[in-house]
Protein backbone atom coordinates (compact mmCIF):
# COMPACT_ATOMS: atom_id res chain seq x y z
CA UNK A 1 0.00 0.00 0.00
CA UNK A 2 1.35 3.96 -0.66
CA UNK A 3 0.95 6.48 2.03
CA UNK A 4 1.28 10.04 0.49
CA UNK A 5 0.47 13.33 0.38
CA UNK A 6 -2.30 14.96 -1.42
CA UNK A 7 -1.55 15.21 -5.29
CA UNK A 8 -2.65 14.83 -8.69
CA UNK A 9 -0.28 11.86 -8.85
CA UNK A 10 -1.90 10.21 -5.59
CA UNK A 11 -5.28 10.69 -7.24
CA UNK A 12 -4.21 8.52 -10.27
CA UNK A 13 -2.72 6.13 -8.80
CA UNK A 14 -6.08 5.52 -6.44
CA UNK A 15 -8.12 5.86 -9.42
CA UNK A 16 -5.96 3.16 -11.55
CA UNK A 17 -6.58 0.88 -8.73
CA UNK A 18 -3.48 1.30 -6.05
CA UNK A 19 -3.84 0.91 -2.67
CA UNK A 20 -3.49 4.70 -1.68
CA UNK A 21 -3.76 6.40 2.23
CA UNK A 22 -3.88 10.42 1.80
CA UNK A 23 -2.63 12.12 4.80
CA UNK A 24 -2.95 15.89 3.93
CA UNK A 25 -0.65 18.02 1.84
CA UNK A 26 2.76 19.02 2.83
CA UNK A 27 3.69 22.76 3.78
CA UNK A 28 7.16 22.21 4.98
CA UNK A 29 7.94 23.45 8.83
CA UNK A 30 5.20 26.03 8.27
CA UNK A 31 2.92 22.20 7.85
CA UNK A 32 3.78 21.28 12.22
CA UNK A 33 0.95 23.65 13.85
CA UNK A 34 -2.89 23.44 13.63
CA UNK A 35 -4.19 20.82 10.93
CA UNK A 36 -1.09 18.85 11.52
CA UNK A 37 -2.41 16.89 13.97
CA UNK A 38 -4.98 15.18 11.70
CA UNK A 39 -1.94 13.28 9.58
CA UNK A 40 -0.98 12.31 12.90
CA UNK A 41 -3.63 10.71 13.71
CA UNK A 42 -4.14 8.86 10.47
CA UNK A 43 -0.64 7.80 10.83
CA UNK A 44 -1.10 6.37 13.78
CA UNK A 45 -4.33 4.26 12.65
CA UNK A 46 -2.95 3.22 9.73
CA UNK A 47 0.16 1.66 11.36
CA UNK A 48 -2.13 -0.25 14.77
CA UNK A 49 -4.68 -1.02 11.21
CA UNK A 50 -1.90 -2.72 9.05
CA UNK A 51 1.11 -3.32 10.91
CA UNK A 52 3.46 -3.25 8.07
CA UNK A 53 6.87 -5.57 8.30
CA UNK A 54 8.84 -3.13 6.06
CA UNK A 55 8.25 0.35 5.57
CA UNK A 56 10.32 1.90 2.01
CA UNK A 57 10.14 5.81 1.50
CA UNK A 58 11.76 8.40 0.17
CA UNK A 59 10.69 10.60 3.20
CA UNK A 60 8.16 13.29 1.83
CA UNK A 61 7.56 15.72 5.08
CA UNK A 62 4.23 14.76 5.95
CA UNK A 63 5.55 10.93 6.16
CA UNK A 64 7.86 10.82 8.53
CA UNK A 65 5.33 10.25 11.83
CA UNK A 66 4.08 7.28 9.95
CA UNK A 67 7.56 5.61 9.04
CA UNK A 68 8.88 6.70 13.12
CA UNK A 69 5.43 4.74 14.20
CA UNK A 70 5.42 1.70 12.14
CA UNK A 71 9.42 1.24 13.16
CA UNK A 72 8.40 1.29 16.63
CA UNK A 73 5.56 -0.72 15.77
CA UNK A 74 8.41 -3.61 14.98
CA UNK A 75 8.25 -2.22 10.91
CA UNK A 76 12.13 -2.75 8.95
CA UNK A 77 12.58 0.60 7.13
CA UNK A 78 14.40 1.09 4.66
CA UNK A 79 15.02 4.82 3.66
CA UNK A 80 15.70 6.32 0.17
CA UNK A 81 17.12 9.96 -0.16
CA UNK A 82 15.79 11.75 -3.29
CA UNK A 83 18.09 12.07 -6.29
CA UNK A 84 17.00 15.87 -5.95
CA UNK A 85 19.48 15.68 -2.91
CA UNK A 86 22.95 15.86 -4.19
CA UNK A 87 25.28 17.61 -1.80
CA UNK A 88 22.90 17.75 1.40
CA UNK A 89 20.36 15.80 2.64
CA UNK A 90 16.61 16.11 3.49
CA UNK A 91 15.22 17.24 6.57
CA UNK A 92 12.95 13.89 6.41
CA UNK A 93 16.17 12.42 5.83
CA UNK A 94 18.27 13.63 8.40
CA UNK A 95 15.75 11.76 10.94
CA UNK A 96 15.03 8.61 8.67
CA UNK A 97 18.40 7.93 8.19
CA UNK A 98 19.10 7.67 11.96
CA UNK A 99 16.18 5.38 12.33
CA UNK A 100 16.51 3.04 9.36
CA UNK A 101 18.09 -0.14 9.09
CA UNK A 102 18.87 0.46 5.31
CA UNK A 103 19.49 3.51 3.55
CA UNK A 104 20.07 4.32 -0.51
CA UNK A 105 21.51 7.68 -1.58
CA UNK A 106 21.50 8.27 -5.16
CA UNK A 107 24.61 10.39 -5.48
CA UNK A 108 28.52 9.33 -4.63
CA UNK A 109 28.27 12.64 -3.53
CA UNK A 110 26.03 11.62 -0.70
CA UNK A 111 28.53 9.48 1.28
CA UNK A 112 29.28 12.27 3.03
CA UNK A 113 26.01 13.22 4.33
CA UNK A 114 25.42 9.55 5.24
CA UNK A 115 28.33 7.44 5.36
CA UNK A 116 26.67 3.90 5.66
CA UNK A 117 24.72 4.18 2.75
CA UNK A 118 24.24 2.39 -0.26
CA UNK A 119 25.27 4.36 -3.52
CA UNK A 120 22.79 3.82 -6.39
CA UNK A 121 22.29 5.06 -9.90
CA UNK A 122 20.34 7.98 -9.75
CA UNK A 123 17.06 7.25 -11.06
CA UNK A 124 16.70 10.33 -13.07
CA UNK A 125 19.11 8.76 -15.57
CA UNK A 126 17.35 5.26 -15.86
CA UNK A 127 16.17 4.82 -19.22
CA UNK A 128 18.33 7.41 -20.86
CA UNK A 129 17.90 7.63 -24.89
CA UNK A 130 20.89 8.97 -26.74
CA UNK A 131 18.60 10.24 -28.86
CA UNK A 132 15.11 11.25 -29.51
CA UNK A 133 12.48 8.68 -31.65
CA UNK A 134 11.63 11.85 -33.98
CA UNK A 135 12.56 15.88 -34.22
CA UNK A 136 9.52 16.51 -32.46
CA UNK A 137 7.68 19.49 -32.76
CA UNK A 138 7.57 22.82 -31.07
CA UNK A 139 7.89 23.43 -27.55
CA UNK A 140 6.38 21.61 -24.31
CA UNK A 141 6.95 23.26 -21.07
CA UNK A 142 6.14 21.60 -17.37
CA UNK A 143 6.25 22.89 -13.63
CA UNK A 144 5.40 19.71 -12.23
CA UNK A 145 3.02 19.22 -9.23
CA UNK A 146 4.16 21.56 -6.99
CA UNK A 147 1.86 22.89 -4.73
CA UNK A 148 4.08 26.48 -5.16
CA UNK A 149 3.60 28.67 -8.71
CA UNK A 150 6.87 28.95 -11.05
CA UNK A 151 5.14 32.18 -12.59
CA UNK A 152 9.37 32.66 -13.22
CA UNK A 153 9.71 30.23 -15.88
CA UNK A 154 6.54 30.52 -17.03
CA UNK A 155 7.37 34.61 -17.87
CA UNK A 156 10.44 33.25 -19.23
CA UNK A 157 8.84 30.95 -21.95
CA UNK A 158 6.52 33.22 -22.72
CA UNK A 159 9.53 35.93 -23.56
CA UNK A 160 11.50 33.20 -25.18
CA UNK A 161 8.50 32.29 -27.75
CA UNK A 162 7.47 36.22 -28.25
CA UNK A 163 10.71 36.73 -29.42
CA UNK A 164 10.80 33.70 -31.84
CA UNK A 165 13.69 32.23 -30.16
CA UNK A 166 10.76 28.79 -28.80
CA UNK A 167 9.39 27.50 -31.83
CA UNK A 168 5.82 27.20 -31.97
CA UNK A 169 3.55 25.13 -31.40
CA UNK A 170 4.34 26.14 -26.83
CA UNK A 171 1.76 23.94 -24.69
CA UNK A 172 2.81 24.69 -20.80
CA UNK A 173 1.21 22.53 -17.96
CA UNK A 174 1.60 25.43 -15.28
CA UNK A 175 0.37 23.96 -11.93
CA UNK A 176 -0.67 26.54 -9.71
CA UNK A 177 0.40 29.65 -11.21
CA UNK A 178 -2.33 32.27 -12.54
CA UNK A 179 0.53 33.93 -14.96
CA UNK A 180 -0.69 34.59 -17.87
CA UNK A 181 1.14 33.48 -21.23
CA UNK A 182 0.23 35.05 -24.23
CA UNK A 183 2.24 32.58 -26.68
CA UNK A 184 1.35 29.25 -25.26
CA UNK A 185 -1.53 26.63 -24.36
CA UNK A 186 -1.89 26.24 -21.00
CA UNK A 187 -3.14 23.09 -18.50
CA UNK A 188 -3.16 23.19 -14.80
CA UNK A 189 -2.19 19.62 -14.79
CA UNK A 190 -1.43 16.46 -17.44
CA UNK A 191 -1.42 12.67 -16.00
CA UNK A 192 2.22 10.52 -16.46
CA UNK A 193 0.94 9.39 -19.40
CA UNK A 194 0.12 12.79 -21.04
CA UNK A 195 3.11 14.23 -19.83
CA UNK A 196 5.45 11.23 -22.00
CA UNK A 197 3.59 11.60 -24.78
CA UNK A 198 3.71 15.42 -24.73
CA UNK A 199 7.41 15.47 -24.36
CA UNK A 200 8.21 12.71 -27.09
CA UNK A 201 6.47 14.87 -29.30
CA UNK A 202 8.14 18.30 -28.34
CA UNK A 203 11.36 19.86 -30.46
CA UNK A 204 12.27 21.37 -27.09
CA UNK A 205 11.41 20.37 -23.23
CA UNK A 206 11.95 23.60 -20.33
CA UNK A 207 11.41 22.32 -16.88
CA UNK A 208 11.92 23.01 -13.41
CA UNK A 209 14.03 20.79 -12.13
CA UNK A 210 11.90 18.34 -10.75
CA UNK A 211 13.38 14.57 -10.74
CA UNK A 212 10.02 13.28 -12.48
CA UNK A 213 9.94 16.10 -15.27
CA UNK A 214 13.64 15.71 -16.31
CA UNK A 215 13.70 11.56 -16.10
CA UNK A 216 10.69 11.58 -18.61
CA UNK A 217 12.77 14.04 -20.90
CA UNK A 218 15.87 12.05 -20.92
CA UNK A 219 14.37 8.97 -21.31
CA UNK A 220 12.84 10.59 -24.84
CA UNK A 221 15.91 11.45 -25.74
CA UNK A 222 15.65 15.38 -25.14
CA UNK A 223 18.19 17.20 -23.20
CA UNK A 224 15.62 19.53 -21.25
CA UNK A 225 16.17 23.42 -20.97
CA UNK A 226 16.06 23.66 -16.61
CA UNK A 227 15.25 26.11 -14.09
CA UNK A 228 15.38 25.21 -10.35
CA UNK A 229 12.95 26.87 -8.29
CA UNK A 230 14.47 29.34 -5.38
CA UNK A 231 13.01 29.72 -1.80
CA UNK A 232 13.39 33.92 -1.85
CA UNK A 233 11.36 33.55 -5.16
CA UNK A 234 8.57 31.89 -3.20
CA UNK A 235 8.67 28.93 -5.39
CA UNK A 236 9.54 25.90 -2.92
CA UNK A 237 10.46 25.30 0.50
CA UNK A 238 14.85 25.17 0.11
CA UNK A 239 16.50 25.29 -2.82
CA UNK A 240 17.42 21.57 -3.12
CA UNK A 241 16.36 21.51 -7.26
CA UNK A 242 19.48 24.11 -7.73
CA UNK A 243 21.48 21.02 -6.65
CA UNK A 244 20.60 18.56 -9.03
CA UNK A 245 20.78 21.33 -11.96
CA UNK A 246 24.43 21.74 -11.22
CA UNK A 247 24.94 18.56 -10.77
CA UNK A 248 23.49 17.03 -14.62
CA UNK A 249 24.75 20.41 -15.92
CA UNK A 250 28.29 19.27 -14.97
CA UNK A 251 27.49 16.04 -17.00
CA UNK A 252 26.10 17.32 -19.85
CA UNK A 253 22.46 16.08 -19.46
CA UNK A 254 20.56 19.03 -18.77
CA UNK A 255 20.82 22.68 -20.29
CA UNK A 256 20.75 24.97 -17.25
CA UNK A 257 19.03 28.08 -17.56
CA UNK A 258 19.65 31.67 -16.20
CA UNK A 259 17.89 34.79 -16.86
CA UNK A 260 16.71 34.08 -20.10
CA UNK A 261 16.36 31.63 -23.05
CA UNK A 262 19.25 32.10 -26.26
CA UNK A 263 19.33 30.30 -29.06
CA UNK A 264 23.04 28.74 -27.61
CA UNK A 265 20.45 27.24 -24.99
CA UNK A 266 18.55 25.36 -28.10
CA UNK A 267 21.72 24.74 -29.74
CA UNK A 268 23.11 22.94 -26.81
CA UNK A 269 19.85 21.00 -26.26
CA UNK A 270 19.96 19.47 -30.11
CA UNK A 271 23.36 18.10 -29.11
CA UNK A 272 23.11 14.05 -28.88
CA UNK A 273 23.00 12.33 -24.74
CA UNK A 274 25.41 10.47 -23.64
CA UNK A 275 25.53 7.90 -19.81
CA UNK A 276 28.08 9.73 -17.79
CA UNK A 277 30.56 6.85 -16.98
CA UNK A 278 30.47 7.50 -13.15
CA UNK A 279 26.95 6.97 -13.51
CA UNK A 280 27.35 3.23 -14.98
CA UNK A 281 29.08 2.41 -12.92
CA UNK A 282 26.75 2.12 -10.00
CA UNK A 283 24.38 -0.50 -9.34
CA UNK A 284 20.85 0.23 -10.83
CA UNK A 285 18.67 1.63 -7.71
CA UNK A 286 15.65 -0.87 -8.45
CA UNK A 287 19.09 -3.60 -7.29
CA UNK A 288 19.63 -1.65 -3.91
CA UNK A 289 15.69 -1.79 -3.19
CA UNK A 290 15.70 -5.35 -3.75
CA UNK A 291 18.59 -5.95 -1.75
CA UNK A 292 17.19 -3.39 1.24
CA UNK A 293 14.04 -5.38 1.50
CA UNK A 294 15.29 -8.76 1.58
CA UNK A 295 17.78 -7.93 4.18
CA UNK A 296 14.72 -6.41 5.89
CA UNK A 297 12.41 -9.25 5.90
Amino acid sequence: MWVTQRSERSEHMRRAGAEVHVLGEWHGLRGLRGESLRPLWRSLGLVLRHRPRVVVTSGTGIVVPFCLMARLAGARLVFVETAARVRGGSRSGRVLSRAAHRVVAQWSDMRTVYPHATIARASVVEGLAAEPATDGVGTFVVVGTHSQPFDRLLRMVDGAAAAGVLPAPVSAQIGPSRQRMEHAVTRDFVSSQELEAAIGRARYVVCHAGTGSIATALRAGRRPLVLGRLEREGEHFDDHQQQIVDKLAAMGLVVPLGDEISAADLERADQPLRMPVELERLPLLVDCLRDGVRASS
